[in-house]
């Protein structure tokens, strides 16, 4: 029965793909084709939250995807990263605010989305643009690190300069 994560965007929104999330049989998953992701395929919401856009972490395990999302498939001619970032720009968010539809509930079709127009620079300029988004994402994932663990060692200190054993008495 927990054969394959059903990932819905709001696993995608909390980064959380452990708990309180959903699952569905190996039949299903392969009935699912069209829907299995892998880990680098932008996903976009389509009620709700309509137009909002996550990339699909790699999980490593067998994923597809929730019913209110979509997955933008791309030609050989656009880096998945290139446009995740375009589309996530205020030109980009702005493009796709101007297609969602509705009053009470926004929705989003895949036609409006189809209709968004998208700059493609020659591939090798994507790549680059890529690997270099790659290598800053990695810059401020050690940086995140590493304000935990001095976040970690000021609360350790400070509980023990409270309990005075932060200097030794003679």
């Amino acid at each position: 029965m927990n054969y394959a994560l059903m990932v819905r965007t709001t696993d995608l929104e909390n980064n959380n793909f452990e708990q309180g999330v959903n699952y569905i049989s190996e039949t299903a998953y392969k009935f699912l084709s069209k829907s299995k992701v892998y880990g680098g395929e932008i996903i976009m919401n389509k009620i709700g939250s309509a137009g909002k856009i996550y990339l699909m972490p790699c999980l490593k395990r067998p994923v597809s995807l929730g019913m209110n999302a979509f997955m933008l498939r791309l030609n050989e001619n656009m880096n998945t990263l290139f446009a995740y970032f375009y589309l996530t720009t205020k030109f980009g968010v702005w493009q796709i605010s101007k297609r969602v539809k509705g009053a009470v509930t926004k929705t989003i079709r895949k036609d409006a989305v189809r209709a968004i127009p998208i700059i493609v620079p020659p591939i090798n300029l994507q790549n680059q643009f890529a690997e270099k988004i790659g290598l800053i994402e990695q810059q401020k994932k050690l940086a995140k690190q590493e304000l935990q663990e001095s976040e970690d060692l000021f609360n350790c200190l400070l509980q023990k300069a409270f309990k005075g054993e932060l200097f030794s008495h003679p």
